[in-house]
């Protein structure tokens, strides 16, 4: 039986390299900086080239030390073959792959009954949310080493609904189903899948507005979403649970669906 970690000391990922889908901004930022203040080897993509510029200055500004440990890469994931060159530039740069962080997704602003949807509205939100993370675990369960650990990002309706989101719930559930079914393919390997569902974030993304059918709008807060916790999380809670999930702490940990979400009930909050 392996020596007990002393909990007195926070977990390090020294000589690790994980990569973060969705890395230049919000949740995926966070976690990206959460796992270089504890010494790993990161390599971010985002399917905006600014982005990632924006996202590796600031990196770089917090910590001028990890130039050597920070890798970015432009990649859209609906399209598998920007996936393959990805994953493949990071084995290339640092020679292995850790862990990795599954943070992209695309919400769903124009909130639109089923029978109204056209198909590329659909597909706009299903291509990033389901299709773009099989992409994802595709390549990386290939490459990542035995030991290592994929979180996939979900959402509070990855297990509940809403009306007038049909899109992106279906998406959100299906990441589910595809992160257990992951997990299964992984265990022989030595490798865990699995996925956190947090509730409202403080981001750029959460402080847009959603639009009715009616052409009014509103924005999601803490104050009025259906939670226990009045108020939003922060991005570095949820990347502190994330990078947990990553880390060494929860080895024994896989196909398992964790809640942070401060307290949510099922609600038609649209």
């Amino acid at each position: 039986m392996p020596a007990a970690r002393d909990p007195e000391l926070p977990q390090t990922f020294a000589g690790k390299v994980f990569t973060v889908a969705g890395g230049s901004r919000g949740t995926g930022l966070a976690v990206a900086k959460h796992l270089l203040a504890r010494d790993a080897s990161v390599s971010i993509s985002s399917s905006s080239a600014d982005n990632i510029a924006t996202a590796k200055a600031s990196l770089l500004k917090e910590f001028p030390d990890a130039s050597d440990r920070l890798h970015d890469h432009v990649a859209d994931i609906t399209k598998l073959d920007r996936v393959e060159t990805w994953i493949n530039a990071v084995l290339k740069h640092f020679g292995r792959i850790d862990g990795c962080a599954n943070v992209s997704g695309k919400e769903q602003r124009y909130i639109s009954p089923l029978t109204d949807m056209s198909l590329k509205d659909w597909k706009e939100i299903v291509d990033v949310n389901l299709t773009g993370m099989f992409h994802l675990l595709r390549e990386q369960l290939k490459v990542v080493s035995t030991g290592g650990s994929i979180v996939n990002v979900g959402s509070v309706n990855s297990k509940y609904a809403s009306y007038g989101q049909g899109a992106y719930i279906a998406s959100k559930h299906g990441l589910m189903g595809l992160t257990k079914a992951a997990a299964f393919e992984a265990a022989p390997k030595g490798m865990r899948v699995n996925a956190i569902n947090p509730g409202g974030i403080n981001s750029e993304m959460t402080s847009k507005p959603f639009f009715l059918p009616d052409g009014s709008e509103f924005i999601s807060t803490g104050e009025t979403l259906p939670q226990l916790f009045r108020r939003m999380a922060e991005p570095e809670e949820i990347a502190a649970s994330i990078c947990f999930l990553l880390g060494d702490d929860s080895k024994f940990v896989t196909k398992a669906i964790w809640d942070i979400d401060g307290g949510f009930m099922e609600s038609n909050f649209t």
